[in-house]
């Protein structure tokens, strides 16, 4: 139904590419819907409803000043003749419509932000001599998708210490001589569980691994993490981490949005504690 209006509104608009990315982080429901009749004939069902259409914030500016569009409509459903789903015509839509073919908002200013610090991303990415020092090997896609509780990420940890940079050490055990840094299991743990629930869209889980502080920003509250990424084309996928000094990990990982096809890379930083949050997350390519 969100697709029959939009494309209706398309087809009165000379602003396509805006109108793409409000379809997409826009949300629709129906109130009260009605059936009307039925054509057994044809199998086509006759209904009606108010449709409300709910804007992401910042389109309202647009839009006479309203995040929900509304209007009752009547429709029919109808099974497609490729058995793909229902096929939907409706009436009534013009005031929604009308004022989304009016709609010439740059995307900028409201499109959902990624999960990243904005004021850092606008700057020129982090060369090499300002990043912490990688002091463990990666952990590889493969890796991160068949790891499990932390007692399990505790043992990966144990296992490959002896390998590592940290562990090659005449001060003893690698926590003891490293102590600006997080204690593998917990922290990689967290950065696993933040970048897990963004691909699953999953905005409460995420910010919750994010310091309190930054929790009802643009970027880091759940309504945005959840609206940015629950709706992408394709969901995240983390492909890499990699411990590194300073109570930060670099990760890697891709996802496609609308007008956006992501392979990102990221050093996120993290709070010290028994606890630790994620305090900022420097996207070193842009996304």
């Amino acid at each position: 139904m969100k697709r029959v209006i939009f494309d209706q509104a398309r087809e009165q608009s000379n602003h396509r590419t805006n109108l793409d990315t409000l379809e997409a982080f826009s949300f629709i429901r129906m109130e009260k819907p009605v059936v009307e009749g039925w054509d057994p004939a044809l199998d086509v069902t006759r209904c009606k409803s108010r449709i409300i259409l709910d804007v992401p914030p910042g389109s309202e500016q647009a839009l006479g000043g309203d995040r929900r569009l509304a209007a009752d409509i009547a429709y029919t459903a109808q099974g497609a003749a490729d058995a793909s789903g229902l096929v939907y015509a409706l009436t009534g839509a013009a005031p929604i419509v009308n004022k989304l073919a009016a709609f010439s908002l740059s995307d900028a200013t409201y499109r959902p932000l990624p999960a990243v610090d904005t004021e850092v991303s606008k700057a020129q990415p982090p060369g090499p001599d300002t990043l912490p020092t990688e002091i463990a090997d990666r952990t590889s896609a493969s890796q991160i998708e068949g790891s499990g509780a932390d007692d399990d990420l505790g043992e990966k940890d144990a296992a490959r210490a002896p390998h590592s940079s940290v562990a090659k050490t005449s001060e003893g055990p690698a926590s003891a001589s490293r102590p600006d840094t997080i204690a593998g299991s917990s922290g990689e743990a967290t950065v696993r569980t933040f970048y897990n629930a963004l691909g699953t869209g999953s905005g409460d889980v995420a910010s919750a691994q994010v310091i309190p502080q930054k929790r009802s920003s643009r970027a880091y509250s759940a309504d945005a993490i959840s609206r940015f990424y629950g709706r992408l084309r394709d969901p995240l996928r983390l492909t890499s981490i990699s411990p590194l000094q300073s109570g930060a990990y670099r990760v890697t990982y891709r996802y496609a949005a609308p007008g956006l096809r992501c392979n990102g890379s990221a050093i996120v930083r993290l709070s010290g504690g028994t606890r630790p949050l994620i305090r900022s997350i420097d996207a070193t390519n842009g996304c």
